[in-house]
């Protein structure tokens, strides 16, 4: 009898490990469904073609004005649209741009904001696709144990990938044709609760937390095909608070310097526009909601300095990118 056992326990086991490797093989056409997100639809209605797109998370979205950006810059309303969203990454904002891929060919810069802690997966893996590219229990166990924990645990995980691809792909969506109010931007009218009170908290454990790989290759891949298209890929670092600036070049300048080496082996040189540290401290009462979101009073002012910037990229020098404490 436990003989039978073991012979049954192994054979589940290694229908666990060959149905994850097949997962594994097919993992890139999940992830498009998975990503899908037709909310984006009114791009492709604009009665304009759009030449500038701004791409990333909530520091974008509610940091920078469309609107703003295109008077400054002497373009119709519609030629700047805003694609960010709260918590996006590179891996839905290279999805994105598949989405809104018949109205692109007219994109002339594409914006990507720098956030560093958002390439950790820390950030996002149990919400996120790459999940299925990482397990945390494989961190927990010692290097001779094997593979076999990592397919155990995925199991769990790809069963939701699956599920949650499959609601993407077939639930009803609301798909509007109609431009949100400036072109994507939204203003931050409430404070927002921040869970971390120092700035390497917003890191998690590195050891256990590293840079997602999925993330540098999406990210990758999304400056490669904009490039491609004859379009400028610039990174962008949103302003903070100068008491979170202070604290992360004292206390993460190890988190730095490996995320910008990632970057650099990932991007190779890249145009990077902007700083951290945009503001002096005597103002950013009035231009900050919190450590890294801006009034409405901050957002005029960063869409003016940006836009200041877009006039004359070919002034942008691409290089290799430096430590972003640096800039």
């Amino acid at each position: 009898m436990y003989r039978r056992f073991l012979s049954k326990l192994l054979l589940f086991l290694l229908l666990i490990a060959g149905s994850m490797q097949l997962l594994f093989i097919g993992a890139r056409k999940l992830e498009k469904p998975f990503f899908e997100d037709s909310t984006y639809a009114w791009v492709n209605h604009l009665r304009v073609h759009p030449k500038v797109i701004l791409m990333g998370s909530s520091t974008v979205l509610v940091n920078l004005s469309p609107t703003m950006i295109a008077k400054r810059m002497g373009l119709a309303d519609g030629e700047v649209i805003n694609l960010a969203g709260g918590s996006k990454s590179a891996i839905q904002m290279y999805h994105l741009w598949h989405v809104i891929k018949p109205n692109r060919d007219s994109v002339r810069i594409v914006i990507f904001s720098i956030d560093p802690w958002i390439a950790y997966q820390s950030y996002y893996w149990i919400e996120d696709f790459s999940t299925l590219y990482w397990n945390p229990v494989q961190r927990l166990y010692p290097a001779f144990v094997g593979d076999w924990p990592r397919y155990v645990m995925t199991g769990a995980v790809a069963t939701f990938v699956a599920k949650k691809s499959a609601q993407h792909s077939f639930r009803s969506k609301t798909s509007s044709t109609q431009a949100p109010k400036d072109f994507g931007g939204e203003i931050l009218d409430t404070h927002l609760k921040n869970y971390r009170e120092h700035a390497r908290e917003y890191f998690g454990p590195t050891t256990l937390f590293p840079i997602s790989q999925l993330y540098l290759d999406r990210l990758s891949e999304l400056k490669r095909e904009v490039e491609a298209q004859g379009a400028e890929f610039i990174l962008l670092l949103p302003p903070k608070k100068n008491e979170w600036v202070s604290e992360y070049r004292s206390t993460c300048r190890d988190i730095d310097s490996d995320f910008v080496a990632h970057l650099n082996q990932a991007l190779g040189p890249t145009k990077v526009i902007m700083s951290y540290d945009l503001f002096h401290q005597r103002e950013e009462d009035s231009l900050f909601m919190d450590q890294v979101h801006l009034t409405a009073k901050g957002r005029q002012r960063f869409s003016d300095s940006v836009s200041s910037v877009l006039a004359n990229t070919s002034l942008i020098l691409k290089q290799p990118v430096r430590p972003l404490i640096d800039y």
